[in-house]
This record gives C-alpha cells, structure tokens and sequence, in this order.
C-alpha cells in the first residue's frame, strides 16, 4: 500500500512541475509532507535530509561564486584574452573553451549572467548577430560543468542521495574522464557548426534596434495637455515601432483602441513595441509618467536597466505588488517582455515567470541592492572593477591553494576546505552577512532537501525496485550496456519534463536497486543519471542558462531544436561510449 502511495505521490509531483502552475518549491514540500501524514515517511528522515553534507557544498559553492563575482570583474578582463578580430569561429572557440572551464569549479548560472553581456557587445562591434553565439555559451557552461563532481548542483544532489546510503561518494575528478571526452566532442561540433545552424536574430534586450513587444505602461496625469484629445490628435498613431493597443480606464479595458477614443485624467496607457521609442514619448508629453517612478529622476537621459528573472528566483510566480519590488530594488519597473507571449494587465499585476525580461528605471541605492543578488540579474556590462589590495588576494589565494590541496590529498574533507575559503572571505572583509542573505535561496533548500527525502522513502518502500525490475525487463536482453542505457534515456526522458533535481531523486533509488540485482558498477549507472540529468539542449526550458538567454538571444523556440538534437546525440553517445569503457561494460 505505501508503495503505491510513494509512487502516485511521484506521479502527481511529476505532472505538478510539468505544468508549472504551482512553483516547484511548493510541489517538493507538499509531496514530502503527504508521505509523512501517510506514516510512509518520518519526521527523522525528512529533518536528516536536509542536513545532508552536498546540500552545503552546493550552498558554499554558491556564495562562493557570488563573492567571486563581486570582488574580482572576471569579464573585464576578457578583452585581453579573447580575439577583437571579426572572426566569429575562433571567437566562439574561445568562448566557449573558457566558459566550459570554469564551469567545473563555479556555479554556472552566474557566470552566463557574466558572460551574456560581453558576448552581446563583442557581437555588435563586430556586426554579428548575438544570437550566433548565446546558445553556445549556454551549452558550454552545461558539458563544461560535468568534468567536476562540484560542476553543477545535480552532480551535488547525486553525491548526497549515493552518501544517503552508505555508498563511496564520488571524488572531486570521478566525471573528468568521461566529462572531459563528452565536453570536447561536443564543443568541437559547436564550433564547427554552431555558427552555420543558428540564424542571425536581434537580441530582446537591444532596447534601441530591436522591435519585440515589451508591455510599458504609462499613466496620464490629470494636468497633461493630451487630456480630452482624441489618440490621434494627441500623437499617439503611427508611432515609429511603437503603439499604443489598450487603455484601461476605471476599472474596464479598452482594446482595440480607436484613433477617435477621446484621453481622460488618469487613464493607464498600454503600449507595445521599441521601448526607447516609448521612453522619449513620457520625457516629451507633459504629464506623461511611468506609474510610481516619480521619484526616480527623469530629466535628461532617463537610464533604462534590462533585467532578467532567472531560475530558482524567489520573484517567479509572484507579482511586483506582491514581492514589493520597488521597496526590494529602489527601482521601478517600466516594461515586461516575455519571449513569444503577448502580455495584458497591469504590470503590478502580472504575475512574473522565470526567464521574464525587465526593464527598470532605478534609483541611487539599485546597483547596491542588486549586487550578488540570485533573485534578479541586471544584463549589462560591469563598468567599474573593484580594487582590491594586492595584499588581501594574495591571502585570499594562499588560503584557497592550501585548503583544496589538503582536501585533493584527502587530508582535509572537502566540505571543511570550502568552508575555509569561505571564511577567509569574511576575515578579509571581501563579504559580508548581507550579501549572504541575499544569496540563500530558501525555494531551492527546500527542493534539495525534500527530493533527497521523497527519493528515501520511493527506495524504502519498494517501489525504486518494483519499477527498476520492469525497466531491467526492458533493457536487461541487450546486456549491460543496454541496462546502462535505459536508466540514462529515462532520466533525460523525466528531465525534459520536470527539474533535473526531481529526475535525479526519482532515478537514482531505481538504478540504486538495479546495481543490487546485477554484477555492475553502481558508479557506472550513477554517472549515466549525472549526465542525463545535464542532457537538456533541445528545449529552452530544460536548463536555467538556456532560459537565461532565450530571450536575451531573440531566440524561437525551434532554435533550440534545430541544434539541440544534434548535440543531444553526440553528447549522448559520448558520455554512454566512455562510461562504458571506463567500467568495462563493452
């Protein structure tokens, strides 16, 4: 019976993140909270779960990034390294290579937050579309962070669910071999052929070309001349890449608007298109304002900031009323795009979704609120770099080589060495406690700590060896290679449905059950979940960088396909050929 209830559980968890109405944090806790009313799992287990040691790796590793981020402008630098000839192939060689490094020992999210801008203005120096190249750095941060156990969160999450039960964990370098083959193959085809597949797009957050629809709304003061004018005689028709589709006036929307609908006081003006084209319109008409930025200054240049909503962000599934943006960020938000989808409403009532684009007009204390912060990326190039004493990071490095030495050497654990590092930052004065709050994000502790806690209770029932014994009734016929396969193509499968981590806490007690059963490696069956829960570039939604650039790029969403299944089966036979080697499975 609690078999059962374990695996429906699963079903309902499955179908709740694939619709992605209810935000995921919510979906993870509730499943757990069902088993433990139900006695199928105990307040021990479910507390123990999220005292697991990857879950704070993976948290360490988080400020870690995020203090590296703020101390040391990485981008700035980029200039001298990478070439400033229009040659987009060697550029894309070196960008990529780059990113796929440093992806094995940072978080990979912010680093294409990093990268994303410089990319953008490297491209329009050089006349290049942006678009040639944003998806590319996506999947380089993606096969990239599988050459390290610490690459990605979901090598992490893995390494916990292995420790859960009593197994050898993976070492800081068990993915490099089979990471190593399965990055460069993949990067070779991107760089021989990226260039060719991806059109020529102009970016979403290129406010002074581009003409995507952005939602700006603008509010009409009782004293503004164009009050009691038609639109039309006011100058609101044949705007150049701009017009004006809805008011909304006491209550009730008018759509499509009339060139005759005659302005009253305090009407909300919706305007779609060039949001450069919008911004002068407000700086040009008296009585023209964006709603609730009177105090931000408009005279002169109005500065416009493009943001972006990235995953796991605690804004997602909220609206700027309710998450009080303006208060959060001392900044207002003007227009919302989101790619492919025309919006409505009021933009305090529109509930916002991962990968939304915002652009904001800001106060003084916005680049101090923002800074370091997960919730919300501000896609524009840094401008200043942090001066840091030669004296700190010489420190700050000595500390850093000595500690992950200890730890290479096993004479430190691994955990101990971050904390280390960590600590050293805040003995330096080089972080602080308030940008480490602003980077513990509780929506993805609960995920972790949760998954781990309904993956236990899926084994301890039966139900990982109930459905590991119908998948070996499959797969067994074709050998261990065929075993080795099926739990790969049915994590990629769950993958492309739900979050990596949800695949990762449904596969592993099922290829945990099967390595029982047969004379294999478990490591073999565990690193084939590592990759296929990484396997996701044929959709935009798969992976938080590729919604990071999908509307940064201008992408649709057959860009993806059209390259993401050639790399989907060259990443694939890669990685399954060289774990198969490795472990003498072939």
């Amino acid at each position: 019976m609690q078999m059962y209830l374990v695996i429906i559980v699963l079903l309902v968890l499955v179908a709740g993140l694939a619709t992605d109405k209810v935000r995921s944090s919510m979906l993870f806790l509730l499943s757990a909270l069902v088993l433990m009313v139900f006695n199928v799992l105990d307040s021990k287990t479910f507390l123990s779960s999220f005292a697991n040691k990857s879950i704070a790796i993976i948290f360490i590793l988080i400020l870690l990034t995020s203090a590296i981020n703020f101390n040391y402008n990485i981008v700035k630098y980029l200039d001298k390294i990478f070439t400033q000839e229009n040659k987009p192939k060697y550029f894309l060689f070196q960008t990529t290579s780059w990113v796929s490094f440093i992806s094995a020992f940072m978080n990979n999210t912010p680093i294409v937050a990093l990268m994303a801008p410089y990319i953008t203005h490297w491209s329009k120096r050089h006349g290049q579309a942006p678009s040639k190249f944003l998806i590319p750095l996506s999947y380089a941060a993606i096969t990239g962070g599988m050459l390290t156990t610490i690459g990605t969160s979901t090598n992490l999450v893995l390494n916990g669910f292995i420790e859960s039960r009593g197994i050898k964990a993976f070492t800081m370098f068990d993915f490099l071999l089979p990471g190593l083959v399965t990055c460069v193959a993949c990067l070779i085809f991107i760089v021989f052929f990226a260039y060719k597949i991806l059109p020529a797009r102009k970016s979403a957050i290129d406010i002074k070309e581009n003409l995507k629809e952005y939602l700006v709304e603008v509010s009409l003061r009782p004293e503004a001349q164009a009050v009691g004018q038609t639109v039309e005689d006011a100058g609101l028709r044949n705007l150049l890449g701009v017009y004006l589709f809805e008011i909304y006036r006491e209550g009730s929307s008018i759509s499509p608007v009339s060139p005759q609908e005659i302005l009253q006081p305090n009407d909300l003006l919706f305007f779609a298109g060039d949001t450069q084209h919008i911004v002068e319109i407000v700086k040009e008409k008296n009585g023209f304002v964006f709603p609730k930025t009177e105090r931000f200054n408009l005279d002169g240049d109005l500065k416009v900031v493009e943001t972006l909503i990235p995953y796991n962000s605690n804004l997602a599934g909220r609206t700027l009323k309710e998450s009080r943006f303006r208060e959060k960020y001392d900044a207002a938000v003007i227009a919302i795009h989101r790619n492919g989808e025309r919006l409505r409403g009021k933009l305090g009532e529109i509930r916002l979704a991962y990968g939304d684009l915002l652009m904001l007009t800001t106060g003084e204390h916005f680049s101090q609120l923002v800074q370091n912060n997960t919730n919300i990326y501000v896609l524009e190039e840094k401008d200043e770099i942090k001066k840091i004493p030669f004296w700190k990071s010489a420190i700050l490095f000595a500390v850093s080589v000595l500690a992950l030495g200890l730890s290479v050497f096993k004479i430190l654990d691994f955990f101990v060495s971050l904390l280390v590092i960590l600590s050293a930052f805040f003995a330096l004065k080089m972080y602080n406690s308030t940008q480490l709050k602003n980077n513990l994000n509780i929506d993805l502790f609960l995920i972790l700590g949760s998954s781990i806690a309904i993956g236990t209770a899926f084994m301890d029932t039966g139900g990982a060896k109930w459905i590991g014994d119908f998948v070996l009734s499959i797969f067994q016929q074709y050998g261990k290679i065929g075993v080795l396969v099926g739990v790969y193509l049915l994590t990629v499968l769950l993958t492309s449905f739900v979050t990596n981590v949800a695949a990762i806490s449904i596969v592993f007690p099922i290829a945990f059950e099967i390595s029982r059963g047969l004379d294999m490696p478990a490591q073999a069956l565990f690193l084939a979940i590592a990759f296929g829960a990484s396997c996701a570039f044929i959709t935009p939604f798969g992976y938080q960088t590729n919604l990071m650039i999908y509307g940064v790029g201008g992408y649709k969403f057959r860009d993806f396909v059209k390259i993401g299944v050639p790399v989907t089966i060259i990443y694939s036979l890669a990685c399954l050929i060289s774990i198969a080697i490795i472990y003498q499975l072939i």
